[in-house]
């Protein structure tokens, strides 16, 4: 196999953010291999062909995802691991979901926007970890929704603890508002995570993976992470908002390049445990660091996802 050629996954992308990221990748090098790790067949498949004509590469190829799932993200790797794709250089943790403000379930019995933002990315990286191949690099798609004094008041995380976030009671959870909660509290654990992972790595003395997570800016016409279902919701956040948030605003095509170039960067190398908001590296919630909440929800995903906690 050519050493030059090299894999990178990126969740979520048939569309938005991780469409642009992904056609970024390709677009760098004729031999980079991108893999749109997907749930939707059908829009994953278009996707696929639409990139290629768009890039000009040809390494560019789906696999199925349902991050709602612990089955398919296991049958996902195994996927990966069989097809014998060039060495693993980087992965993008970019798909994500806003629920409704009624709560949801998924097959797992856990709540649906925590699984798949949070717990099926960290099942994803742990079974992939040692099939990256050093010098590699993670991103962790987060938000300034992260942040208890934000920008958009009625999105304010709420981090109780990760086993009220995997079995919140319906009763005291079905508010108005309550989904924009739960999306905000997701993109405050991604950065948990972050900071996490890079204990993890520091403390078993890993320093060629690196792992950082972003803030792509508020992207109103990919639906903000499905919340603009109604008109008048989506009129507001498309015209209204922006007018008095504009330095909090972004573009898939302008964000994407930015995640893109995260993972492939000369800039970037060596950079780790930082968040960036598009290409600013920038201070994140004191929250974030908070060592018993990284502790605890490093330690429930553990326990829910089943792994062997090998990093």
């Amino acid at each position: 196999m050519d050493a030059r050629k090299k894999s990178f996954i990126v969740t979520g992308a048939n569309t938005g953010l991780g469409y642009h990221c992904a056609k970024n990748i390709a677009s760098e090098n004729k031999l980079h291999h991108v893999i749109l790790a997907c749930r939707d067949i059908e829009k994953a498949q278009n996707a696929v062909t639409s990139m290629i004509s768009e890039t000009g590469n040809p390494n560019i190829s789906f696999l199925h995802l349902d991050l709602s799932s612990f089955q398919s993200v296991r049958e996902f790797t195994n996927a990966f691991i069989q097809k014998k794709y060039p060495p693993l250089k980087g992965i993008v943790c970019n798909a994500g979901l806003a629920g409704e403000d009624t709560v949801s379930f998924t097959k797992d019995g856990i709540e649906t926007t925590f699984q798949v933002n949070c717990l099926g990315h960290f099942l994803l990286l742990h079974l992939l970890f040692k099939h990256l191949e050093p010098p590699s690099r993670i991103v962790m798609v987060s938000s300034e929704l992260h942040r208890n004094d934000g920008p958009m008041k009625s999105f304010l995380p709420n981090y109780t603890s990760a086993k009220e976030l995997a079995y919140p009671e319906p009763n005291k959870s079905n508010f108005k508002g309550s989904g924009q909660i739960r999306y905000s509290t997701s993109k405050l654990c991604m950065l948990l995570y972050t900071h996490a992972f890079c204990e993890k790595f520091i403390s078993k003395g890993i320093k060629d993976i690196s792992i950082n997570a972003y803030n792509p800016g508020l992207m109103p016409d990919t639906g903000l992470g499905g919340l603009n279902k109604k008109l008048l919701q989506k009129f507001f956040l498309k015209y209204i908002l922006p007018l008095f948030i504009k330095d909090e605003m972004g573009t898939p095509h302008k964000s994407g390049k930015i995640l893109a170039d995260l993972v492939l960067s000369e800039k970037y190398e060596g950079v780790t445990g930082k968040y960036f908001d598009r290409a600013k590296n920038t201070e994140p919630s004191k929250e974030s660091f908070d060592k018993h909440k990284m502790e605890d929800l490093w330690n429930t995903s553990v326990e829910l996802t089943k792994t062997e906690n090998e990093i």
